[in-house]
């Protein structure tokens, strides 16, 4: 696999035994990475993550702050960071360890074994909770407001700029149909008066699920949780699923949410999965990227 980060192995283990003597000898494993941090096993039992830029540390700390609050309270496992690393020499930057959470991540299964009608109730539950908890505390644990308006143009710009890549993969693809779902958008996205907390990034990846796939065991990576909109983390079900799936979160969920614009939000976010995918050499994200276009702008 292609590495953005210049952490390894070995050089995490001697950060980490270097603040935390309990985890002494520290066995360590990369898991993965994204844009924004790099993951690594720590002896089996942890999971340690690595911000990459000043903004992702931000973003990190409040996540130490409020996912012990919501994982008190969540219906479903969520972090809770237990470990809170210091910048250092070895590196700069706050990190931070949680126990890890059993599942694996949705992203690698076969999308055509994956009983959505089990999971969708659990999720559609989970997302009722979660939007419902008060944004007044999480605001005061810093979370900050993100209007939904820019951002949806942001992701739009980002999927249109980025729409070349599907060339390379998906020749035969209805790539003037997705063209043109992407150039029309959507109409004018206002935010919320109310805005309710949100995961922000809620896609097969981070949703982990048991062995048989009947149970959601985890739900991860909350570096871009907010205050927002809850279409942002409808639209990770449309993403992960489609139409189908995304109604049957809906059954269970407490609200209404605009169905154009949760599916133009999972299908933007496919084109930057298959751009990831590439940059990475991770080909499970450029199949979620090609099925989510597939089920959110046209066969």
């Amino acid at each position: 696999m292609n590495r953005l980060s210049p952490l390894d192995a070995a050089l995490v283990a001697g950060i980490i035994e270097a603040q935390f003597p309990q985890l002494v000898p520290a066995r360590v494993t990369f898991l993965g990475e994204g844009y924004d941090s790099a993951a690594f096993d720590v002896n089996g039992a942890w999971v340690f993550r690595f911000p990459k830029r000043g903004d992702v540390e931000r973003q990190l700390l409040v996540e130490m702050r409020i996912l012990p609050v919501l994982a008190d309270r969540a219906p479903l496992p969520i972090p809770s960071f237990l470990f809170h690393g210091q910048p250092s020499a070895g590196f700069p930057r706050h990190f931070g360890g949680y126990r890890r959470l059993a599942g694996v991540p949705g992203i690698l299964m076969d999308p055509e074994r994956v009983p959505y009608s089990v999971l969708a109730p659990l999720l559609g539950r989970f997302l009722s909770w979660l939007h419902a908890f008060p944004a007044g505390e999480a605001a005061r644990l810093g979370v900050e407001r993100q209007p939904i308006g820019p951002l949806v143009e942001e992701i739009r710009a980002e999927a249109l700029e980025d729409f070349e890549v599907l060339n390379a993969v998906a020749p035969d693809a209805p790539l003037e149909t997705w063209l043109t779902c992407l150039k029309s958008g959507v109409a004018e996205v206002r935010s919320l008066s109310k805005p309710a907390l949100v995961h922000n990034d809620l896609a097969a990846e981070h949703i982990l699920v048991g062995e048989t796939a009947r149970t959601v065991t985890g739900v991860i990576d909350w570096s871009d949780m907010a205050l927002s909109d809850p279409a942002l983390d409808i639209a990770g079900m449309f993403h992960w699923g489609g139409q189908a799936f995304g109604d049957a979160v809906l059954s269970a969920y407490d609200g209404s949410i605009d169905d154009r614009l949760v599916r133009f939000i999972a299908a933007c976010r496919g084109v930057g999965d298959v751009k990831f995918g590439l940059e990475t050499d991770r080909p499970e994200y450029i199949a979620g990227g090609l099925r989510a276009l597939r089920l959110c702008a046209g066969a």
